[in-house]
């Protein structure tokens, strides 16, 4: 059975959708410890709709990973492989996001968000999406060969690399990146978030594919990770010398005096899209 060629497909993926949208809802709702419909509309706490419109996102991308391919032609079989996979990326995504957040911003980080935050919400939200983009590589359904201990291993070793690459990269700012966040800064936010959501994209197109052998794969999925070093010249020259030019350095200068001193929103947005722009050019064209 094909699902996006018939009725019974599309019905199928709607009806799949909704369900784990609901179940994401609530799986959010308990990692942030807080009743979203009273923080959403009755506090209007925008920090809040931040980290959840990126958690949605990236719900969204594992569902249609997770919905890719034509099934295998039994209704109960494709429900019970869509279940088993979208759920527990669902779950892993809450948990690795929140993983993520404690160990490079703070432990506080969800209590700052609940508080209103803009900034905490959006490096959370940005953890979302950089998450979901390897879970959601290492559940795609048109991947052939693997099975679901493929799936997880190179989940987990897509979440190390995840780590590891952003935890190097942030050493490029000369300003204390969970300083500023747990501050309000929000152009410093998205600074964050569009590095790691850069990263995650390309750490998933490293784990994505056929499943050969656990030699093989790992040999792709390492030389596939280097292409992550062309995002230090994006930020020190193109972002900082070409589009704002503030002119060129090895280490730190103008695009951190913008982010850090100026609060520049224009320069944390730019440099953020620079990184997830180069990231989907590098996931296309590697």
């Amino acid at each position: 059975m094909n699902w996006q060629a018939t009725l019974e497909g599309t019905l199928f993926i709607g009806g799949a959708t909704i369900v784990l949208l609901i179940v994401a809802r609530f799986i959010n709702q308990f990692v942030m410890s807080v009743h979203l419909t009273e923080s959403l509309v009755h506090k209007d706490n925008p920090a809040m709709g931040v980290q959840i419109a990126g958690y949605i996102l990236g719900m969204m991308m594992i569902v249609a990973a997770v919905l890719t391919g034509e099934g295998s032609g039994t209704l109960l079989t494709d429900a019970r492989d869509v279940g088993i996979y979208g759920i527990t990326g669902l779950l892993v995504l809450a948990l690795s996001s929140s993983l993520l957040m404690r160990v490079f911003v703070s432990g506080t980080v969800h209590e700052s968000v609940r508080d209103g935050n803009v900034a905490a919400g959006i490096t959370t939200a940005g953890s979302y999406v950089a998450t979901a983009a390897v879970i959601a590589a290492c559940v795609a359904g048109d991947a052939r060969g693997g099975n679901y201990v493929t799936a997880l291993v190179f989940m987990l070793a897509g979440f190390v690399a995840l780590l590891l690459i952003t935890f190097i990269f942030r050493r490029l700012t000369a300003y204390d990146d969970v300083q500023e966040i747990l501050g309000g800064n929000i152009p410093a936010a998205m600074s964050y978030a569009g590095l790691m959501i850069a990263v995650g994209i390309i750490v998933g197109h490293a784990a994505k594919g056929d499943f050969v052998d656990y030699l093989t794969s790992f040999t792709g999925f390492g030389k596939t990770l280097l292409a992550v070093i062309a995002l230090y010249p994006i930020r020190q020259f193109l972002v900082q010398g070409v589009l704002l030019g503030s002119g060129f350095s090895l280490y730190g200068g103008g695009l951190d005096t913008e982010i850090s001193r100026d609060r520049n929103i224009n320069a944390g947005i730019i440099e953020a899209v620079s990184y997830i722009g180069a990231a989907l050019l590098i996931a296309k064209v590697g």
